[in-house]
């Protein structure tokens, strides 16, 4: 299985943030959200199944909650 990069836009737009600041809190906040790869000098993406599985596991701590 190939593993799929995803920009820090793209991550940005599938969890429904505006602005790369909101990522970055996200980033230093949980400690469970992946980590960023460096794709170039002043370009950074994530793993999608990492970012993926993450969501994943959101989904089932609200249900745990709920």
């Amino acid at each position: 299985m190939i593993n799929q990069i995803l920009s820090k836009k793209e991550v940005k737009t599938l969890l429904h943030f505006k602005s790369g600041t909101s990522l970055y809190t996200l980033e230093q906040k949980d400690e469970t959200f992946p980590q960023r790869i460096r794709i170039g000098l002043r370009r950074v993406g994530y793993r999608a199944d990492e970012i993926y599985s993450w969501l994943e596991s959101r989904k089932v701590e609200r249900r745990e909650v709920a």
